[in-house]
């Protein structure tokens, strides 16, 4: 990966991002509007170990055996976790149920459909989905509509869909027939030599679908975590892979497969393994505990990795949250390397490695880490140490303060960007470049902001109350 050359740390916080891939809807009866949750569910699971599924840290049910029933329903709501289901008659007489969220579509219509015979129809025509996303709608707007896509979304020459193998033009038509998409393949129990093991599966079907969508919904994955129908089973660090590699590509969500055949038959296998389910409960705890950070948008080119081992790529995902810079990283292969990060403005100064009990010193604009068969680490560093210019003395002001429409800056340097955040870090607007040295206030909601000024030399910070026009 090149090194970029760059004229500063302020200049990619306040203006070199990109916002999560997801539909802008608020769904009134969906999912909990707030940067403090982060789904992760489980699949066709017994409601009545909610309970127990909600202590590791899972809160969501995706689907419903046979259902869903008036019993079920009642232990979901008991234990507090909430469902997208199919839109039955019991789910139609509880449209107004808190418990429900969602709406799911058929499981896999991209594969190859049983004839109930012993052989296979084509997969399902896009046309009969997008059909049936019209008449769940039409039931119920007011909640999204879930569609899972089988392993050929990753593995594109994957033969179990049949006449369909290789059809990748007909999945941005599937895609229309959701509100949220995502899709499932098992590297480590796979049944085929080119996947089996090969863990970077699993995020490239997350490229695919964001680029299939065009950016416009919520893109969720299935992990493994039991033998499934395979000899083979992963290993907690494995999974650990397999989710922040799916995070780091931008996974909006995503779900644990819990049953297995091998060697016997078990719905719940997760949960009740013990070695399988406290580790993806940790995994889960961190997860929930990086939530918002994981909403806030992406950094581009603050920071970049290069690989010691070029067989060995390490990808990453950049944040800046409440003063805070967030790097999470995977390494992409099997395999050891050290990865050197470069903090392009951040000269010196120290990393916190997450959950790791230890720190790394960036030297130079450069700290290094080991990365060991597919490897996670997350990293954070406190900005306001690094160097970054927060205030300057000089020429500059910004006035009316408060102001209910236009403010103006004045400053004897050019301005590069400017950026309104709320108290917490959160962007509300961004002009870069903004043209003019004038701010249009009058459409955001009266309360006090930050105003991010940056310069060609400099970066201000000033607090801006915003009030309504009388």
């Amino acid at each position: 990966m090149k090194k970029l050359k760059l004229i500063g740390i302020c200049l990619f916080i306040c203006c070199l991002f990109e916002g999560r891939a997801q539909d802008k809807t608020v769904w009134i009866n969906g999912m909990p509007d707030d940067p403090g949750y982060f789904p992760i569910a489980v699949w066709l699971q017994d409601p009545t170990d909610a309970t127990a599924y909600k202590q590791g840290g899972i809160n969501l049910y995706m689907g419903l055996w046979q259902g869903p029933t008036e019993d079920q329903l009642s232990a979901l709501r008991a234990a507090g976790i909430p469902v997208m289901c199919s839109q039955n008659s019991t789910a139609l007489s509880h449209l107004d149920d808190s418990i429900i969220v969602g709406w799911t579509q058929q499981d896999e219509p991209d594969n190859a459909q049983s004839d109930g015979s012993g052989g296979y129809d084509p997969c399902i025509d896009p046309e009969i989905i997008v059909g049936l996303y019209d008449d769940i709608r039409k039931n119920d707007p007011t909640r999204p509509v879930y569609l899972n896509l089988g392993q050929g979304v990753s593995y594109t020459d994957w033969v179990g869909r049949g006449a369909c193998t290789g059809d990748t033009l007909s999945y941005p038509d599937y895609i229309e027939g959701c509100d949220i998409v995502s899709y499932d393949i098992y590297p480590v129990t796979s049944k085929y030599d080119l996947i089996r093991n090969n863990l970077w599966y699993v995020p490239q079907g997350i490229d695919n679908l964001r680029r299939w969508s065009g950016g416009d919904k919520p893109v969720w994955c299935w992990i493994e975590t039991t033998h499934i129908n395979s000899e083979n089973k992963p290993t907690p660090s494995q999974v650990k892979a397999e989710v922040w590699m799916s995070l780091i590509h931008g996974a909006d969500g995503f779900g644990y497969f819990c049953h297995e055949w091998v060697p016997e038959f078990n719905a719940n296998a997760l949960l009740d393994d013990p070695i399988m389910f406290p580790a993806v409960s940790k995994i889960n705890a961190r997860i929930h505990q990086l939530a918002a950070v994981l909403h806030s948008p992406d950094i581009h080119g603050l920071v970049s990795v290069e690989s010691g081992n070029t067989a060995v790529p390490v990808d990453m995902m950049v944040k800046h949250f409440q003063d805070t810079l967030y790097v999470f990283a995977v390494s992409m292969r099997d395999g050891t390397t050290t990865a050197a990060f470069t903090l392009n403005g951040i000269r010196d100064g120290e990393v916190t490695v997450i959950g790791e009990d230890r720190k790394l010193t960036v030297s130079e604009g450069i700290f290094e880490d080991l990365y060991e068969d597919y490897g996670v680490h997350l990293y954070k560093m406190s900005l306001p140490n690094t160097g970054v210019k927060k205030e300057m003395a000089g020429s500059f002001s910004i006035f009316p303060n408060p102001c209910s429409d236009l403010l103006t800056i004045h400053t004897d340097l050019p301005i590069e960007c400017l950026t309104l955040t709320d108290l917490t870090g959160k962007i509300i607007e961004i002009q870069a470049p903004p043209g003019e040295d004038q701010f249009d206030v009058s459409r955001i909601i009266p309360g006090t902001y930050i105003l991010q000024v940056l310069t060609t030399a400099e970066l201000h910070h000033h607090k801006i109350l915003i009030q309504n026009a009388f």
